[in-house]
């Protein structure tokens, strides 16, 4: 009597290949059933090309995570003598899948943004019993659709081994898969043409598919060819936006209009703010209202400024880019009558500000020359918008914004231009950066590049008080986030790392004619900044809540404590006092403190959750 395989032999691999493709285009198939529920596919806001654009684009997403579903399974089940293995694995991931798409479901209807590690959070741990509370009844049900989904999956694993032959055909193996393949492929091509054409139809389609991490292309889009639109169509009907921003129409007039000057240093940390470092914008504090424990809304630019200029958290940027929704700081400036002038060293559409805060403005945007050097682009703003604000009709107020680049990394100098402490390092050597390497010479870079952008602030204030505007101008100075250099200990570098104090705190020096010189202890943060402006320098009387999650820093500062959401391109945190909150994309949350070393209970505060909640969930339609 031959010995039993030990192991599946080809013919009975391609069996099972074929049975776990089936069970994927099926689980596929369950899963498009279960999200379109939430997908207006008759009233559309991008219409009939919106529609076009998610039958081709659906399918291929859902095949794509019923692939990465389906792998556990193959690997556990693909090589052993027994098909079992498979099965089992396949049920159990296919059911865990469909659960929680069903509940990402549930909370999209409700909240209108997917499922995320903080939602998870506030579910199980307690947190949202004050939003939802769910009877012994509702859970019961909620059991009873569990055991449902893994008794259906279970029924359609021994359907697809029934409707097997014993030997498919390896063509239908592979056939089905390049089919697959080229779906989810041409899902993303068209992801990225339509996205470099600006077509807003099909970006704002991104909000209805769970998890969707869509492809960009515009500059590879543009070398080859295709038209690179700046500016979308609006939607079809925007009454059928994500969005309810602002939550009520605005009531903004002001008669005074003071200009306002808005200067952001790429990556300036809060201790740079000193006498040697930054002599210009250290003068200009002393006469200024400076907030000392002031917080960016994230540690890259793409969440820094994007809190700076809306005055909400950095979690509403997907839903304001797939509509194209402008801050309402721009429209009231408009309504106004300021004049603007919009300045970026670096590109302002790469984040795509461009399509996002100044959405409504971008044709106002400018960027230095690209052949100049970074240090020259710096310059290059500062000599423009002089010239600009000196050119200003008199009577007609202004609004002037200038993000200088010369402080990010490797922290960019024009040529002989003197370092401010020795040794200072030539350049940055990134790979030489570890846990051992001593960060005086980049630091004194770092510090010397400061020196350099602090120079070009102090020509524009003087343009100020040359041209007799300083009594009648606002003036904020600031960073977009913070830089790291191994403070910590932990061998974290630049920004986009943790959301500790060297990564998220940042200077905050707001110059406000007639107002007394001051030192605030507060807890701040960059979405105050919008709601302040529009308070006080525009006449807007709407509450605060209307447009902006954001507070007063001109009022007392409130007596509860304070949270405040930050942003990452992978992470979200929520900061309370020393401590924080940190929420990854793979469903795992961390308590850590001032030293970002995990703290004894690693519970997450309800009442932060709470408030992060209700600021991630206010402009969102319901």
């Amino acid at each position: 009597m031959p010995a039993r395989p030990s192991s599946a032999t080809p013919s009975l691999r391609w069996q099972r290949l074929a049975w776990a493709s089936l069970m994927t285009a099926m689980g596929a198939v369950l899963a498009i059933g279960i999200s379109a529920t939430n997908i207006p596919w008759t009233a559309n806001p991008g219409g009939m090309l919106g529609r076009l654009y998610l039958a081709l684009a659906v399918p291929g997403h859902f095949l794509a995570f019923g692939a990465l579903v389906m792998l556990p399974a193959l690997l556990a089940g693909l090589w052993t003598r027994s098909a079992q293995p498979l099965t089992i694995t396949a049920v159990v991931m296919q059911g865990l899948w469909l659960c929680l798409l069903m509940v990402d479901a549930k909370v999209f209807a409700l909240y209108r943004f997917h499922l995320n590690a903080m939602v998870l959070n506030m579910v199980f741990g307690g947190a949202m019993q004050d939003q939802v509370s769910l009877s012994w009844s509702n859970w019961l049900q909620i059991a009873s659709v569990v055991m449902a989904v893994f008794a259906a999956q279970a029924l359609l694993a021994w359907g697809c081994w029934r409707l097997l032959p014993p030997r498919p055909p390896r063509a239908w193996v592979l056939g089905g898969w390049t089919a697959a393949a080229v779906l989810m492929t041409a899902g993303q091509i068209a992801t990225a043409y339509y996205d470099a054409r600006g077509e807003r139809a099909v970006v704002s389609q991104w909000a209805y598919l769970p998890w969707a991490q869509p492809i960009t292309a515009k500059r590879q889009m543009r070398a080859m060819g295709v038209p690179v639109v700046d500016r979308a169509a609006a939607l079809t009907d925007p009454k059928l936006s994500e969005l309810a921003y602002p939550s009520a129409p605005l009531r903004c007039q002001s008669h005074r209009r003071p200009n306002v000057l808005v200067v952001v240093l790429e990556s300036l940390r809060a201790d740079a703010l000193d006498p040697q470092t930054m002599p210009g914008t250290w003068a200009l504090a002393r006469q200024s209202q400076v907030f000392e424990r002031h917080y960016s809304t994230g540690n890259a630019t793409r969440f820094g400024l994007f809190g700076l200029l809306y005055g909400l958290p950095g979690g509403y940027w997907q839903p304001m880019l797939a509509e194209q929704r402008g801050s309402v700081l721009f429209d009231v400036l408009k309504q106004q009558g300021y004049a603007m002038y919009l300045h970026g060293s670096a590109p302002l559409y790469s984040p795509e500000f461009d399509r996002t805060a100044f959405a409504d403005v971008r044709e106002l945007l400018q960027t230095a020359p690209a052949a100049l050097s970074v240090a020259e682009r710096d310059r290059h703003v500062v000599d423009t918008l002089r010239a600009e604000i000196s050119a200003t009709p008199s009577g007609t107020p202004w609004f002037g914004f200038a993000f200088l680049d010369a402080t990010h990394a490797p922290y960019h100098l024009p040529k002989g231009y003197p370092a401010l402490d020795t040794p200072m390092a030539k350049d940055i050597d990134f790979l030489a950066l570890d846990q051992d390497h001593d960060a005086t010479p980049e630091r004194n870079r770092y510090r010397t590049a400061v020196h350099y952008a602090d120079s070009l602030v102090s020509q524009l204030l003087q343009s100020l008080r040359e041209a007799g505007m300083e009594d009648n101008t606002i003036v904020l100075v600031t960073g977009d986030h913070a830089e790291e250099f191994n403070d910590l200990g932990l061998n974290y570098w630049g920004h986009n790392g943790n959301f500790s104090d060297f990564q998220l705190q940042v200077p905050f020096v707001l110059h406000w004619p007639g107002m007394t010189a001051s030192r605030q202890a507060r807890i701040s943060s960059h979405e105050d900044w919008v709601p302040t402006l529009m308070r006080h320098a525009l006449g807007c009387e709407n509450p605060l809540e209307d447009f902006s999650t954001g507070q007063d820093l001109l009022a007392p500062a409130p007596m509860a404590p304070r949270s405040l959401l930050v942003e990452s391109w992978s992470q979200r945190g929520i900061r309370q006092g020393p401590d924080t909150y940190v929420f990854d994309k793979f469903g795992n949350s961390t308590a850590l403190g001032p030293d970002y070393l995990p703290l004894p209970v690693q519970q997450p505060d309800s009442a932060g959750l709470r408030e992060a909640w209700d600021e991630l969930t206010r402009f969102r339609r319901r």
